[in-house]
């Protein structure tokens, strides 16, 4: 039932009835509404996500690639000043060839650890190193690389996919 203007109803109050009529359906937003933009959210997240996480991954092992290189190029300027010994990474770093993030035994960078083995010179041999670089966590959703590295002074980097890499891993 409309009001209208007339002898009984004032017109003022009318126009005002009216505006809060339209005013009420306007201040929000149904439940339907509500409910397809959470499902837009929810299928954006979902698409989302894991393309975050992969290229994550990815810059993680690229990032171990290059400080395999890094430690590569400090080991040949440490064995040249301290008479062909190698240094630990500790070592690397107090005489100033790595910077603050490798002064622990095992550094851990950007979701990969990197493990130091030392080779002593002896008698017929000269001294080497080795260095694996392992994701903190290789499987599942967290997972911060896919890929194991490994390089020594001999060789370049290899890579594993399954187990921590060594020198007989197909090179990268």
């Amino acid at each position: 039932m409309e009001l209208e203007c007339g002898a009984f109803v004032n017109c003022a109050e009318v126009t005002k009835l009216t505006m809060n009529k339209q005013s009420q359906r306007l201040k929000g937003f149904t439940l339907i509404e509500l409910i397809i933009v959470i499902g837009i959210i929810g299928i954006l997240t979902a698409i989302i996500v894991p393309a975050l996480k992969s290229s994550t991954r990815k810059a993680n092992e690229a990032s171990a690639v290059s400080t395999l290189n890094a430690v590569k190029v400090a080991q040949a300027k440490y064995i040249i000043d301290h008479k062909e010994h190698f240094g630990t990474f500790r070592e690397l770093y107090a005489e100033g060839y790595l910077d603050k993030r490798f002064n622990v035994d095992q550094p851990n960078i950007r979701g990969y650890v990197f493990i130091m083995t030392l080779i002593p010179r002896s008698e017929g041999k000269t001294a080497s190193y080795s260095v694996n670089a392992n994701p903190e966590q290789w499987e599942g959703f967290g997972a911060t690389g896919k890929n194991f590295y490994y390089t020594d002074p001999d060789n370049g980097i290899s890579v594993s996919t399954t187990a921590p890499a060594s020198a007989v891993d197909e090179p990268l």
